[in-house]
């Protein structure tokens, strides 16, 4: 039972980082990689995810597209 909670904690959680990603994407798209950077930076989102989906959109496909053949 705990193994279960612990799961949907973790999906919860990934669908937030999810959520915050995707508004920096189109704060991107809309302002400035400037305003996006620091949104993102705000919500703790880790440097390295900043990078990837800020200045190589396309891997950003790539990502995603790996995560959905593994499912």
């Amino acid at each position: 039972m705990e193994a279960i909670e612990t799961r949907a904690r973790h999906a919860r959680t990934d669908k937030v980082i999810s959520d915050i990603v995707d508004n920096g994407i189109a704060l991107q798209d809309r302002l400035s990689t400037v305003c996006a950077l620091e949104y993102l930076k705000s919500h703790s989102i880790d440097a390295d995810v900043i990078q990837r989906v800020l200045l190589f959109p396309a891997r950003r496909r790539l990502v995603l597209a790996a995560l959905m053949h593994k499912n």
